[in-house]
């Protein structure tokens, strides 16, 4: 009798230890998720107060796509591109990152993906681009935008441009 109710305990306390490793193994991978979720809220922010002629669009929770996506605009508010963010808050890189980001480039109709990360590839020491897509950490990622976002007005304003020339041919030429 006395060894059965030890064999119990036994088995009581191994079923409790396994209980108390899922919660501390669960409480963990929840931590990490709230860490990845204030990052990517901080990103929008700092994304909104330095480009205000900009729409920064939150991606949802659940939602196929990267985390944010910034629709920029020039002075007088016409659309001139995107820029899509990824946020990463992970130790490790993992190279399937990059695909899924320029496969959501692809499907949102985007000029430029950023993925902001704290680990790099092997072969990246700091900010670079690799496969087409820019990869920065999270300090580099205001100067990054800024740099990429001139890129794409400059695009948008040179495209102008050029239609207005084609315009102007095209009325010598009927006219």
């Amino acid at each position: 009798l006395f060894e059965l109710k030890m064999k119990e305990k036994d088995t009581q306390l191994d079923s409790m230890k396994k209980t108390i490793d899922d919660l501390k193994r669960k409480s963990e991978q929840g931590s990490m998720q709230l860490q990845g979720e204030a990052q990517e809220l901080l990103l929008e922010e700092i994304l909104q107060e330095s480009f205000p002629f900009d729409i920064i669009e939150e991606v949802g929770k659940g939602v196929e796509g990267a985390d944010c996506i910034q629709r920029v605009r020039n002075s007088s508010g016409t659309d001139c591109g995107k820029i899509i963010y990824e946020s990463k808050r992970t130790k490790a890189w993992n190279n399937n990152w990059v695909d899924k980001l320029k496969a959501d480039m692809r499907n949102r109709g985007a000029d430029v993906a950023i993925l902001v990360t704290q680990a790099f590839p092997k072969d990246m020491e700091r900010f670079g681009e690799k496969d087409g897509i820019w990869i920065c950490n999270f300090t580099e990622v205001n100067s990054v935008a800024h740099l990429l976002r001139k890129g794409i007005l400059t695009v948008h304003e040179i495209q102008r441009s050029e239609e207005k020339k084609g315009a102007k041919i095209e009325r010598k030429r009927v006219g």
